[in-house]
């Protein structure tokens, strides 16, 4: 499952819309994978919504230290191939 930023925004917080199905997608799957943008956008997002910074750094701790969720670092190499596959599609 890829976490992205609505997804983590929706599992994070009860009163989303979406939280409750994003909490059994969630517990179903096996495998979780995200990068350092979304969790950057989801940093950015929390505090424009103006969500408690201690919580939000909690769930940022628990992705970076959680073995089941593969955190993908983009450096400038995978950010300008992304860059050349947009361009492609």
């Amino acid at each position: 499952m890829l976490l992205d930023t609505s997804g983590l925004l929706c599992l994070h917080y009860p009163a989303e819309p979406l939280h409750t199905q994003a909490c059994v997608a969630y517990q179903q799957t096996q495998q979780c994978l995200t990068h350092s943008y979304v969790i950057a956008e989801y940093v950015a997002l929390a505090n424009a919504r103006r969500f408690l910074r201690p919580l939000v750094l909690d769930l940022i701790c628990d992705l970076l230290n959680n073995p089941d969720i593969e955190v993908i670092w983009v450096n400038e190499t995978l950010n300008r191939a992304a860059i050349e596959l947009l361009h492609r599609r």
